[in-house]
């Protein structure tokens, strides 16, 4: 492995720590069960990631190649179940503003952080989107590019 692919990998597991906490967290406020609230935050973390690889065109998408992704996503939306769960209070009353706060905090680093992954890999994969996608440049200009 490069640096590149370090730095990439470092980058993706954030990203996946801050979606599923993200997605968690969600779960955590509707109420749900520990299962609930890991499918919650393992399909927040993972499910944008396997959009992107079908749309480029990675048959099998890179989350079923290598389940660090996953695991990743469940232990952090277990470690989030259970601090939410034992400490009740941090979802209610003056602390509801932090919890705002970094709700958008994790979902700004997730998204920022995979809008960088995918375009690099875009960008090592040496595809234009017309080549990734001849569908998405149909719907996203009216016309193939």
């Amino acid at each position: 492995m490069d640096y590149q692919d370090i730095i990439t990998f470092i980058m993706e597991i954030m990203g996946t720590v801050a979606f599923a906490a993200s997605g968690a967290m969600v779960g955590m406020e509707k109420k749900m069960d520990i299962f609930g609230v890991c499918v919650l935050g393992v399909v927040t973390a993972v499910g944008g990631g396997m959009i992107r690889d079908i749309v480029l065109g990675i048959i099998p998408p890179s989350v079923f190649q290598n389940s660090t992704y996953e695991l990743t996503a469940v232990v952090t939306s277990c470690i989030v179940f259970l601090v939410l769960y034992y400490k009740k209070g941090l979802l209610e009353g003056s602390r509801r503003v932090t919890y705002d706060r970094i709700m958008l905090v994790m979902d700004s680093i997730g998204l920022g952080i995979f809008t960088v992954v995918g375009v690099n890999r875009m960008i090592r994969m040496k595809c234009s989107m017309s080549k990734s996608s001849p569908y998405i440049s149909r719907h996203l200009y009216g016309r193939n590019l």
